[in-house]
């Protein structure tokens, strides 16, 4: 599914967009990455999988912050504060795959 270039006036419009994309992608993505772990055979296999995951989460959390600012700038107070929220648990989730990819080093493993 592609991503629209206009903005919808009605959140249940938004909400059917997103609610789209997890239905549409959830099954392929699924078999993809359920193929690629199917792969694995050790910690080392792991490793360079999270460090990618970890790559794409901070890109994600820097985007979201960047919004985050903007939208403090526009005076949206209330998005500003989800799209805090979305960082803080978008760092979270940095801390856990990060230390899942330091476990999978041989003297922690």
């Amino acid at each position: 599914m592609r991503t629209p270039t206009i903005a919808h006036t009605l959140a249940e419009d938004v909400q059917i967009l997103l609610d789209g994309y997890t239905a549409d992608d959830g099954t392929k993505f699924n078999r993809k990455y359920t193929r690629d772990a199917e792969r694995i055979n050790n910690s080392y296999d792991l490793q360079p999988r999270l460090v990618d995951i970890y790559r794409e989460v901070h890109s994600t959390a820097l985007r979201i912050e960047a919004l985050k600012d903007r939208a403090t700038a526009l005076g949206l107070t209330p998005l500003a504060e989800q799209l805090d929220a979305a960082s803080t648990a978008a760092r979270r989730l940095m801390s856990g795959v990060a230390a899942a990819a330091v476990a999978t080093a041989s003297d922690t493993a």
